[in-house]
């Protein structure tokens, strides 16, 4: 498979763990299976034994806030990295196996229930444990292009642990071999799959090119119907406002203008902007060639 075309620049420097140690509670009426794993440097390093993990042995009693007494199987971790994921599984395959999605991002001791098939929940706060804000610490673009690899893709970091952006550009191969529809998926610290729900929005915004039944941290496909929009390069930034749920507070736009004379004329057509000759939309200041109506003009 051809490998995907694009340009990016990472302005991060290679990442320094440091020792944690975490304890992971959860009550469930039989023994789970805990399966743990963290990435440091684009390495994975699993915690708890390859999959489905280790079926955790050790119980304790803990008493919470409302004085509620509760028995938890309990697994505690020392590792060198800043945070780690897990998964509560059955420790089953076929038919009856049953897991949990990725948890992610623990940092601190957690409280979890889980009923032994596909629900969990975080009870964390009720023993007055407060969780720490998402440090994000990578952002990753996966497709069919790039074989859905995680570690191939990373967004380039603007502002830390905020904004992100990603430049991406599609050759007539490309978009011939992916039948005019690209589809991706962002997945952050080398564990959480975002999608995002769109709808609303205006067809004239290069946003409305985006899939309609998405939602986030469903790990659905996003998908830009390229083809019909006309366009090959894209600009994409995600922002994340910040907060203890690594799948919420995520805003993605496909910003306008970022793919050079065909690719914006429909756009310009309609709303009379400027755009320099990298697609880019420009201010009343700007001097020199820019496409508006979908011709090119000269602004002295």
């Amino acid at each position: 498979m051809k490998k995907l075309l694009l340009t990016f620049s990472l302005l991060a420097t290679v990442m320094m763990a440091r020792a944690l140690t975490a304890t992971v509670y959860v009550e469930a009426e039989e023994a789970p299976f805990l399966y743990g794993w963290f990435t440091v440097n684009n390495k994975e390093t699993k915690i708890n034994g390859a999959w489905p993990g280790t079926q955790m042995t050790e119980t304790i009693t803990k008493t919470d806030l409302k004085g509620v007494s509760h028995t938890f199987w309990c697994k505690t971790f020392t590792i060198d990295a800043t945070s780690f994921n897990i998964i509560f599984n059955n420790g089953q395959d076929g038919v009856n196996k049953a897991q949990t999605g990725n948890i992610s991002d623990i940092s601190s001791d957690r409280y979890f229930t889980y009923n032994g098939k596909t629900e969990y929940t975080d009870i964390t706060e009720d023993f007055g444990v407060e969780i720490p804000d998402v440090d994000i610490q990578s952002i990753a673009l996966l497709s069919d292009l790039n074989e859905w690899n995680g570690m191939a893709q990373l967004f380039t970091e603007v502002e830390h642990n905020a904004k992100y952006t990603f430049n991406l550009s599609l050759t007539d191969e490309q978009i011939e071999e992916i039948e005019g529809y690209y589809r991706f998926q962002l997945m952050v610290n080398s564990s959480a799959y975002l999608g995002w729900l769109t709808e609303g929005l205006a067809k004239d915004d290069p946003n409305g090119w985006l899939d309609q039944d998405l939602a986030v941290g469903g790990g659905a496909n996003i998908g830009l119907d390229v083809e019909t929009a006309g366009v090959k390069d894209f600009l994409f930034t995600v922002t994340f406002a910040g907060g203890k749920d690594i799948y919420q507070g995520w805003t993605l736009r496909v910003e306008q203008g970022t793919a050079g004379v065909d690719a914006i004329r429909t756009n310009a057509e309609k709303s009379g902007q400027r755009y320099n000759l990298a697609g880019q939309r420009v201010g009343n200041d700007f001097r020199g060639i820019a496409v508006q109506n979908g011709r090119k003009v000269v602004i002295k």
